[in-house]
């Protein structure tokens, strides 16, 4: 390098810096899901190779090249064909999101957790990653495919009034096949599928999960003031208003087997909707 001039020596040692830290590593881009999208391609023919490694390091490691930052002390790692999956969570914002919170700027994502698989193939997989302070969780889909690994975030744009209780929900498994997070999706996980569950207004079902009928395609939420129905397949919503006196022997009967006591699965049209039992009227 002796002949090399200054300016071209650091341009170069910085690109091998580069270079070397981000050699067993790669940064995808991530866009926002939709559940149009074919989770159930097989690349090539062949099944990805995904494997995970649980990390730990005794004092904090600059990662990430020129542009990286201060990696954690223990972490999760997820591996695609033996490179490190690193994702820049920043996506842009639909156009009826002017008001969501979507952070302007972040840095690279890398630590996996709730790490499922969402199809028969494993192919696809949903995985929580942890974020900046202000922003907390969230979760991602990684999808396989013949032109290579895409990743989804499913964090879908809300609107979120007084307190922040739900602003970040969970992923729940609700039946056999079935995960719902953040009450906003359901994927069957047998089929390889998903679905939106239909919102109220701009807000995501702000509501705990209380049952799913017994054909798996009706998932029923309990609010303050409601049980809202979701027939998720077709999009249908049936609301069943809960007056203040039956709302309190929920709050103090609030097993599995609570909505039971107050309504029965009635089908209407080929959909399972929970309705009142007429012995709760007088």
């Amino acid at each position: 390098m002796a002949n090399i001039p200054f300016r071209n020596k650091l341009v170069l040692c910085l690109s091998l810096i580069i270079f070397s830290s981000c050699k067993h590593e790669k940064v995808y881009q991530t866009s926002l899901f939709d559940i149009k999208i074919n989770l159930n391609e097989l690349p090539n023919g062949k099944k990805p190779i995904f494997s995970q490694r649980h990390l730990k390091s005794k004092k904090q490691k600059w990662v990430g090249g020129l542009f990286g930052s201060n990696q954690f002390m223990e972490w999760n790692e997820v591996l695609y064909n033996g490179t490190v999956i690193r994702i820049n969570p920043q996506v842009p914002p639909p156009n009826d999101s002017e008001f969501s919170a979507y952070a302007s700027q972040e840095r690279s994502q890398y630590d996996f957790y709730d790490v499922t698989y969402i199809n028969p193939s494993k192919t696809s997989f949903i995985a929580r990653i942890s974020g900046p302070d202000n922003i907390g969780n969230r979760f991602y889909v990684f999808n396989a495919r013949k032109s290579g690994l895409e990743v989804y975030s499913i964090d879908r744009p809300t609107i979120i009034e007084g307190d922040r209780k739900w602003e970040n929900r969970d992923m729940l498994k609700i039946g056999t096949n079935l995960l719902m997070v953040d009450n906003d999706y359901v994927f069957n996980q047998k089929t390889g599928k998903a679905y939106e569950i239909t919102r109220p207004g701009k807000d995501r079902v702000r509501g705990e999960f209380t049952a799913l009928s017994p054909d798996g395609q009706t998932i029923a939420f309990t609010t303050s003031q409601l049980l809202y129905q979701c027939h998720y397949p077709s999009g249908e919503v049936y609301i069943e208003p809960i007056d203040d006196q039956q709302l309190s022997k929920i709050v103090n009967n609030k097993t599995k087997e609570w909505p039971y006591n107050y309504f029965s699965w009635i089908t209407v049209n080929g959909k399972m909707f929970l309705y009142p039992l007429v012995s709760m009227f007088p």
